[in-house]
């Protein structure tokens, strides 16, 4: 049985530290944040003495304000952080600060004790001395360690505190990256990896791998290994920093290339790692490779860390007055400009699968950049392959550390599978290199994969029995690329597929790129709205790509509004909300499950579905002003009556009974004018995006099963919304906003295209040429917005925003 953890203690108020504190209130776990008294922190240069100008407001050494500061300054660079620890600032408040020589009686108080201190054994275990005297028998007590073994830390511990210890090792952003190492030891009570798993799994959303208790566990153990080889090759090969990143980030399915990467960590946190292993890990093969080479030592005694220090194997300059950003010369240690560039095989993978990239790269592709990836890529699966079962049981956890941990789109043994496990093994013969024992016994009593589909589950080649396993799902999860292997697609087309999920509800999946709207997918809304009502009980709109949707087919509007095909593209805007609407009004209930970005046409048919169970990293918004449109799939209708609950819920705080019309049109208009995109659910709920009767799920896992959980219970005496009439500021709302916008154009905030924009839009807020005592329905909304689309589209400057943002991937202002 899992406890229930309702308050904690965070233990370390540094980056981590305040991140995992920001991340535990943003799950709704109040916590103690603790860290050096006043006197302490100034003693250490954490933070300054106390001035004259201090002691002149009164403060004092004995002042809570100066004796907490050091982790109240942990809880204000959270707030202020940038990408945001917090899903909305004011959870902020749930977190309290305090030190260990006045609060550390709070620790009796808590469920759950995290210690994120320096990684150092002996402050470690001095910590843990003044956890002992003071935590209540059971207490879980868990440390955020990257490599020190659990078995260390314990020595000299109590039974009761060893049974009740476990190693939790969040990665940094700890709000957005998925992965936790669990590692746990020989007196670990099972109570307790259970309740971390309900708490770390489900309320903190995070993938949880088990570890073994070696040096650096699982992710960083293969990713510096990686790393460390590429340092030395790169130098001892005459390579460029700025052509290996090129090569060995995305085109291989990683977000940066390893240099990149370096910087963004820091070069000595990358070290201290790498040593680590070095040092502990006497009997690796590849122990060598964990010796810094003498140019990266230089580095780290010039300071050249990377972001930390605004100079790294990268730096930002000015250059005859503009930003560029200037590449370390690897030879001389000195900056200079990047260079060009190109390979044909790099160009050939650009727009391929990252399995079939690295496929073609590895097998087909016979140039420079093809034999850097095969060098780079072959080092790692050799390596993780001979890890197996020294960090890890098994291959799963393997490859879900290096996805969730590094954000790789294939773990190792998925990477084997992808070129194919005969293809490696062959080549690396070819090479002269030893073939790991796991990937010979795959050929002989695995099919030949470390990963295969059998009886409707994915399994994965376990070692210990030498035969495929069941990979086990969490209760609830539903997986759509193994419901779609099993065959449960019931309809399908270029851009969409229709997945029967079980229970009578089935499931619109969309797969173009970036999953932006076009014909195929207003076609499968509707195919989907019309199958569900005939065969089952409801729909989910989700799909697993990297976003919901980046909003409408852009491309497709320029190419019809350039050829003034007005009559086609009309009937696409038309068609688009239409299939909305059919969404919204169809006679089983629709359930949208967005996550992360959720743009123009993807928040519109969010809106248009009778609830959204969303996960909780969702960046949604109305976004078309950014290329010179307005919302017209339905977003201004479905906005303005969201903008009602919104409106009436502020004026209800402040006991204003009748808040009027005009605040409505000024709230939709100032959310759709700005492209206002949330940056979580949470704020989404606080903007009207979301209602107070949507949810959102904290492990996007889960998502698409809770989704159809929400389905199953609105099924049963079901009755499709009625459709709803709209009273509007009419004219007087539209001329007071239009005077506004007349007054950012004079003072030059926007240009008068901008106000053009916003006119169309205040117009079509406001009810077009009806009165506000007039009502207005859905449709002559719909048709507003449709008509100020096209116009718009009529507009020479749209066509330049759509094809800047096309080219460029930004906004341009006109």
């Amino acid at each position: 049985m899992a406890k229930e953890i309702k308050k904690a203690a965070v233990l370390g108020a540094g980056v981590m530290g305040s991140g995992i504190a920001a991340h535990l209130a943003n799950a709704g776990i109040e916590c103690y944040l603790l860290d050096l008294d006043g006197i302490q922190a100034a003693k250490f240069g954490l933070i300054p003495e106390l001035t004259d100008e201090d002691r002149a407001k009164g403060l004092t050494e004995d002042t809570p304000e100066f004796r907490n500061k050091l982790a109240q300054m942990g809880i204000d660079n959270a707030v202020k952080s940038k990408p945001a620890a917090f899903f909305t600032k004011s959870f902020a408040r749930r977190i309290t600060a305090g030190n260990y020589t006045d609060h550390s009686e709070w620790l009796g108080e808590v469920d759950w004790i995290i210690e994120v201190v320096a990684e150092r054994i002996d402050i470690k275990k001095k910590v843990y001395e003044n956890v002992e005297a003071h935590r209540k028998p059971g207490t879980i007590v868990t440390s955020n360690t990257s490599g020190i073994l659990l078995k260390d830390l314990v020595d000299g511990r109590s039974d009761d505190f060893k049974k009740n210890f476990m190693i939790t090792h969040f990665f940094n952003p700890v709000r957005y990256m998925r992965l936790i190492e669990f590692i746990t030891g020989p007196d670990t009570d099972r109570e307790v990896v259970e309740t971390m798993k309900a708490v770390c799994g489900n309320r903190l959303g995070k993938g949880i791998v088990y570890a073994k208790d070696t040096p650096n566990f699982i992710a960083n153990r293969i990713g510096i290994h990686g790393m460390m080889a590429l340092l030395a090759d790169t130098k001892g090969e005459n390579l460029t920093v700025e052509y290996v990143d090129k090569i060995l980030g995305k085109p291989i399915g990683r977000p940066m290339g390893p240099f990149r990467l370096s910087d963004l960590v820091g070069l000595d946190t990358l070290m201290h790692v790498s040593d680590n292993t070095y040092e502990y890990c006497k009997d690796d093969e590849d122990r060598d490779k964990f010796q810094a080479p003498p140019f990266i030592k230089q580095m780290l005694e010039k300071k050249l860390l990377g972001n930390k220090t605004k100079a790294g194997f990268y730096k930002k300059e000015k250059v005859d007055g503009k930003k560029q950003v200037l590449v370390l010369d690897l030879d001389s240690l000195e900056y200079r400009a990047k260079e060009k560039v190109r390979a044909e095989s790099i160009s050939a993978a650009k727009n391929m699968p990252p399995e079939e990239a690295i496929q073609y790269l590895c097998v087909d592709a016979d140039d420079d950049a093809a034999e850097l990836v095969w060098k780079a890529i072959s080092a790692t699966l050799v390596y993780s392959a001979n890890r197996i079962p020294e960090i890890a049981d098994d291959i799963v956890n393997v490859d879900n550390a290096m996805k969730w941990g590094y954000n790789w789109a294939l773990g190792p043994f998925e990477t084997w599978d992808a070129i194919g496990v005969d293809e490696v093994i062959d080549r690396l013969e070819e090479d002269g290199r030893d073939v790991p024992e796991i990937a010979r016994k795959v050929m002989e009593k695995g099919g030949g994969k470390f990963y295969d589909f059998k009886d409707g589950k994915r399994t994965y080649f376990d070692v210990a029995t030498e035969s495929h396993k069941p990979i086990e799902q969490a209760d609830g999860v539903i997986v759509l690329k193994d419901r779609k292997t099993a065959g449960a697609v019931v309809e399908s087309n270029a851009g969409a597929d229709l997945v029967d999920l079980g229970d009578g509800v089935f499931c619109v999946e969309f797969h173009t790129k970036m999953n932006a709207v076009d014909e195929d997918i207003g076609e499968m809304l509707i195919k989907g709205a019309e199958y569900a009502e005939k065969n089952g009980r409801g729909l989910v709109l989700h799909n697993e790509g990297d976003h919901f949707s980046a909003g409408a087919n852009i491309f497709m509007v320029a190419m019809l509004a350039q050829q003034k095909a007005w009559d086609k593209l009309d009937a696409v805007v038309k068609g688009f909300q239409d299939a909305n609407m059919r969404l919204k009004y169809a006679t089983v209930p629709v359930v949208a499950a967005p996550f992360n970005y959720t743009f123009g046409g993807g928040a519109e048919m969010s809106m248009a579905s009778d609830a959204i169970c969303g996960h909780a990293e969702l960046y949604i918004g109305l976004v078309e002003v950014g290329v010179g449109l307005i919302p017209a799939g339905s977003g201004c209708s479905q906005f303005l009556l969201r903008a009602k609950d919104v409106v009436a819920a502020q004026a209800l705080r402040v006991n204003r009974i009748n808040p009027g019309l005009l605040p409505i049109a000024q709230h939709a208009f100032e959310t759709i004018a700005f492209a206002k995109v949330a940056t979580s659910a949470e704020e989404a709920k606080k903007i009207g995006y979301l209602r107070k009767t949507d949810r959102y799920v904290m492990d996007r896992a889960q998502v698409l099963g809770e989704a159809k959980k929400m389905v199953l219970g609105m099924a049963d005496g079901y009755r499709a919304p009625e459709r709803p009439i709209y009273h509007l500021a009419g004219e007087g709302g539209r001329l007071a906003i239009e005077y506004a916008v007349d007054q950012f154009v004079l003072k030059g905030t926007i240009s008068e295209h901008d106000a053009k924009i916003a006119c169309h839009l205040a117009r079509v807020l406001t009810g077009g040429d009806a009165h506000s005592t007039e009502p207005v329905t859905e449709q002559q909304i719909l048709d507003l917005e449709r008509e100020a689309f096209m116009s718009l589209c009529g507009e020479q400057k749209t066509m330049d925003r759509i094809q800047y943002m096309l080219t460029k991937g930004k906004p341009l202002r006109n």
